[in-house]
């Protein structure tokens, strides 16, 4: 399925979302891209992993009713400061560890401004991060259709489909915001410190 077409659909999805469950939808994609630019930080001494790992802890708190998203502007500006250039690196780390900054500003940009789009746009990048990835690791030589196919049927990418399906599926039929089940997609959303590219810190 190529980009367009899938962001097409994550936007129709969640469409009908509320604020805070347009945000929660883009922070479980994010929490589960976690390891891959923490992984990339430590390896490649770049950056703040604290700074980031606290705006990723704002936003939790924000989605679970104990964060204004007042203070967010100054967030972008931090997440600003660790964004790896990857022209910077010869190593294919540092593409995961930028998707996941993006993701974090689409998350951001949504708790201050919610927007189907910017969801959609996280939602759609972190299936893109496993494209790349599975092309990188096993198949440099496809291409096009070949290549959409191959990773459609990687276990990698089933296996976060099957994720967000269940993530979409819970924020649609829970009908108030609430802690207690934020505490649960959290939990669901970091996986045992488990990234979308079967990444881990351990």
């Amino acid at each position: 399925m190529n980009t367009h077409k899938q962001y097409a659909l994550f936007r129709d999805r969640i469409e009908s979302f509320s604020d805070w469950k347009l945000t929660a939808a883009a922070t479980a994609v994010t929490e589960r891209a976690w390891p891959n630019f923490a992984l990339f930080s430590e390896l490649a001494e770049f950056g703040d992993r604290s700074t980031v790992r606290h705006c990723l802890n704002m936003l939790w708190d924000n989605i679970a009713g104990h964060q204004s998203a007042k203070n967010f502007e100054r967030l972008l500006e931090k997440i600003d400061d660790n964004t790896p250039n990857p022209d910077d690196y010869d190593m294919f780390g540092v593409q995961p560890a930028l998707d996941t900054i993006v993701s974090i500003n689409c998350a951001i940009n949504c708790a201050m401004t919610p927007s189907s789009d910017e969801a959609a746009s996280a939602l759609t990048l972190s299936f893109s991060t496993i494209g790349k990835f599975i092309r990188y690791a096993e198949v440099p030589e496809l291409n096009g259709t070949e290549l959409a196919q191959y990773i459609e049927e990687h276990d990698l990418y089933k296996q976060h489909l099957d994720f967000l399906d269940d993530i979409l599926n819970r924020l649609k039929t829970q009908k108030k915001q609430n802690p207690d089940f934020m505490k649960e997609i959290r939990a669901q959303a970091q996986n045992n410190g488990v990234s979308q590219l079967g990444i881990s810190l351990d």
